[in-house]
C-alpha cells in the first residue's frame, strides 16, 4: 500500500471526520443549488428589465411621482401619501402599466440627509430604451413644457423649488452684442466635451454678469435659461457649494446672484475682523475649489452676478475659474427704442441719456409715448445745461 492509500484509509475510517466532510458537502451543495435560481433570477433581472432611478434632488422627480399615480395598478399597491394637498403614491413598491408595458416601482426615503431625500426605481419589462425615454417625456404635463425648474440650495441641501414661465431673449433689453456672446459662448459650450477633453481642460463654463443693480441681469439669465431648455438650480447659500454642483446634470444651469452679499467678507482682506477665521474663509475656499478644482464636475455650467465686481477676491474671477466676465449697464439708445416699439407699438425717442432697463419699464409702464418722450427729452436738455 503506498502513501496515497494509507492516508485515504485513515481518513474514511474516522467517522468524526467523515461525517464534518458530508456535512459540508451537502452544505456546499445546497448554497450552489440554491444561487442558481437567484442566479437566473438576476440574469432575467438585468436582461430583461430595464431600469431608470429618479432621486428626489432631480427636476424631474415631482412629475415621475405624479405620472405613475395615474399609472399604478391599484390591486398591487394600496399605499398613498398626501403631498402639496392631494393624494400621491405612497412609500413602498407597486406595478404599473405605460402604453402597454408592465412596470414595477419602488419609492423609498433616506433618513441620512439635512433634509428628506427620496428615490423612485421604476423596471420596465423591456429592453427597448425608448420606452423610458418617451415615458420621461410624457410624464412632464403640458404646463411644465414651456416653463423651467428652479431649484434652491442652501446650506442644508436641498429646499425644493418652483416653475416659471419661459421667457424668449427678445423679451429682454439689454445691449445686443450681450445676447450674442452669451448665446455663442453656451452654443459651442453645449458640444464642446471632446474638444475640452482632447486639451486636457476641464469641460465647464463660468460666467460673471456684473453692473449696476436695475440692468437686466436676472432677466437675462431667465431668458437664456428658457431659449436652451436649462433648468435653473438657484444658490442661497456658498456653503455646501461643492456639494450642490456635484448634483447637477447636462441640463441643469446653476446661478449664484449677489454673490457679494450672500456670504462674509470673500476677499483675503481684514474686513471682518470679528468674525471667526474659519467661517470667513469657509466660503471662499468653497468657491474656489467647487468653480475650479477637484470638486468641479464635468459639464458644469454657472453663471456669478454682482453689482459690485471690485468687491471680489481676485481670484474668482481670474481667466480659468471664470470664462466670461460681462458688464451690463444702462441701455443703449437702440435697445432702448426696442423697449419703447415692445410698449407702444411705435417708434419714439429722440433725445436720450442711457437709463437702465427697470428705470424705462417703470416708466413705460406708467406713462404715455408722449408722457416718456417728453421726460426723456427733458433730460437730455438738463444735461447739456448741467455740461455747459
Amino acid at each position: 500500500m503506498n502513501y496515497l492509500d494509507t492516508a485515504f484509509s485513515a481518513l474514511t475510517s474516522n467517522q468524526l471526520l467523515v461525517g464534518g466532510v458530508g456535512t459540508l458537502a451537502f452544505g456546499s451543495l445546497m448554497y450552489v443549488l440554491r444561487t442558481v435560481p437567484e442566479t437566473m433570477l438576476d440574469l432575467v433581472e438585468r436582461t430583461v428589465w430595464t431600469k431608470v432611478f429618479v432621486e428626489s434632488l432631480s427636476n424631474e422627480y415631482p412629475d415621475v411621482d405624479a405620472f405613475i399615480e395615474g399609472r399604478r395598478l391599484d390591486f398591487f399597491s394600496r399605499s398613498l401619501e398626501i403631498k402639496d394637498g392631494g393624494l400621491k403614491t405612497g412609500f413602498g413598491g407597486g406595478w404599473g402599466v405605460y402604453g402597454g408595458t408592465f412596470f414595477k416601482y419602488s419609492k423609498t426615503k433616506s433618513a441620512q440627509q439635512f433634509t428628506p431625500f427620496e428615490t423612485i426605481t421604476i423596471s420596465f419589462l423591456t429592453r427597448d430604451r425608448c420606452v423610458v425615454e418617451r415615458f420621461m417625456r410624457d410624464c412632464k404635463p403640458e404646463e411644465h413644457r414651456n416653463s423651467i425648474q428652479i431649484s434652491m440650495f442652501s446650506a442644508g441641501g436641498g429646499e425644493g423649488g418652483l416653475r416659471r414661465r419661459k421667457r424668449g431673449l427678445d423679451t429682454v433689453f439689454v445691449d445686443q452684442s450681450i445676447k450674442d456672446r452669451l448665446v455663442s459662448r453656451f452654443s459651442w459650450f453645449q458640444g464642446a466635451e471632446e474638444w475640452h477633453a482632447s486639451r486636457g481642460i476641464p469641460w465647464k463654463l463660468g460666467v460673471v454678469l456684473h453692473g449696476p443693480p436695475g440692468t437686466g441681469k436676472t432677466s437675462l439669465i431667465h431668458a437664456l435659461a428658457s431659449d436652451f431648455g436649462f433648468d435653473i438650480k438657484y444658490i442661497k447659500s456658498l456653503h455646501g457649494l461643492g456639494a450642490a454642483f456635484k448634483s447637477g446634470t447636462s441640463n441643469d444651469l446653476f446661478v449664484i446672484e449677489d454673490i457679494d452679499t450672500i456670504a462674509n467678507s470673500l476677499d483675503r482682506g481684514t474686513k471682518a475682523k470679528d468674525e471667526d477665521p474659519a467661517m470667513r474663509a469657509s466660503p471662499l475656499h468653497e468657491i474656489l475649489n467647487s468653480m475650479d478644482g477637484m470638486q468641479t464636475p464635468d459639464g458644469l455650467k454657472f453663471i456669478v452676478t454682482t453689482n459690485h465686481l471690485d468687491r471680489l477676491d481676485p481670484a474668482i474671477v481670474r481667466p480659468g475659474r471664470i470664462d466670461e466676465v460681462i458688464e451690463v449697464g444702462p441701455l443703449p439708445i437702440e435697445s432702448a427704442r426696442a423697449m419703447f416699439r415692445a410698449f407702444y407699438g411705435r417708434e419714439g425717442i429722440a433725445g436720450y441719456t442711457p437709463r437702465t432697463g427697470a428705470e424705462l419699464q417703470q416708466m413705460f409702464s406708467t406713462m404715455s409715448a408722449e408722457e416718456v418722450e417728453s421726460e426723456l427729452g427733458l433730460k437730455v436738455v438738463e444735461r447739456v445745461r448741467e455740461v455747459a
